[in-house]
């Protein structure tokens, strides 16, 4: 039969526990006190002398430092355990929760497009359209379709990821004209809110890396930056700098904002802020996992700063050292 154990009553486990053992040891130091007490009890009733008593006393006392010593090293090492234990269970549980959030997210995502698609297929079908308004259906279902398989893509690169981490096609491209072209894509996609874009690009940045997963990683960031926000328009800065002839790069927003918490937290597989049956905004919690680990896999490292909720994020992405097999310098110009 299976144990429901829910990270609150994993805790509550722990702490009975950790009470059950220190009640433990409090018994057995009274329990060894007492006996020290009886054997020099009965050397003084035998007539033992002053000096044999203090003999009696003085190897009792090591003898309990000795076990007061071997049990606390057992305890806390049981401890640790217990901890490490409980610490699993609780993990086990969020990922649980968070692939149950996946899971509804998906399907969501899939039953969207494919209800579209549906739809337009219906209009294509009836003669009362006219082939003006057909025409225009065409760009919408390749739109839906591109969402698809952006959505199969992710789940295929995350299983990838868990599995034997990400194979690199590294060569040199334009990292400068890359962004560029990521923030056309987006600049000229209409938005419910208008769009501010502010740019700060160092020119013709050479980088070696693999031009399509690490693409895939700027818009990644790029599209949790436009979805996520309540402002009356969207305010992104990117900025591209160089850093010991390293890339660096600066993504700022001024959407929802990020919990403490969250700023480690978002970059894990299926991870998404809020609940699933109250979130608005469209996605799986597949972006910035697949960010990270492209990033990772490029020698770097990505991380999220926030000032709190309601006040925006900014993601940075940084380099400690290049690829292997790289030939020249990252910067150029």
């Amino acid at each position: 039969m299976a144990i429901n154990l829910t990270p609150k009553r994993a805790l509550i486990l722990f702490l009975t526990i950790v009470v059950f053992l220190a009640a433990q040891a409090v018994w057995w130091i009274m329990f060894i006190a007492r006996l020290t007490d009886e054997k020099v009890d009965m050397a003084r009733e035998l007539g033992a002398s002053a000096e044999f008593v203090q003999h009696v006393e003085a190897e009792e006392f090591a003898r309990q430092i000795m076990v007061g010593l071997e049990g606390t090293t057992f305890l806390l090492i049981y401890l640790v355990g217990v901890w490490l234990i409980y610490r699993s269970l609780v993990r086990a549980e969020e990922l649980k929760f968070h692939q149950q959030n996946f899971l509804m997210a998906v399907t969501h995502e899939l039953k969207t497009p494919l209800a579209s698609l549906k739809l337009y297929i219906d209009a294509l079908k009836s003669p009362k359209i006219s082939d003006e308004k057909k025409a225009t259906v065409f760009p919408r279902m390749t739109g839906d379709l591109l969402r698809l398989e952006k959505l199969v893509e992710n789940v295929l690169d995350a299983g990838r990821f868990e599995r034997s981490g990400y194979k690199l096609r590294p060569e040199e491209f334009n990292l400068t004209a890359m962004i560029e072209k990521s923030l056309d894509l987006i600049n000229n996609v209409p938005h419910k809110f208008p769009l501010e874009l502010e740019t700060d690009l160092k020119p013709d940045m050479i980088f070696y890396g693999d031009r399509v997963a690490f693409g895939q990683a700027i818009d990644s960031i790029l599209e949790n930056s436009m979805k996520y926000h309540d402002q009356d328009s969207i305010k992104l800065s990117v900025k591209l700098t160089e850093r010991k002839s390293l890339p660096v790069i600066e993504i700022t927003d001024n959407g929802i904002g990020l919990a403490k918490k969250d700023t480690q937290n978002i970059f894990e597989r299926f991870y998404r802020v809020g609940d699933e049956m109250t979130r608005s905004a469209s996605g799986t919690g597949l972006g910035l996992f697949l960010c990270r680990e492209i990033v990772k896999a490029h020698k770097g490292e990505v991380i999220a700063t926030s000032e709190g909720l309601g006040k925006g994020s900014t993601f940075i992405i940084t380099f400690k050292r290049r690829l292997n097999g790289e030939k020249n310098s990252s910067g150029r110009g």
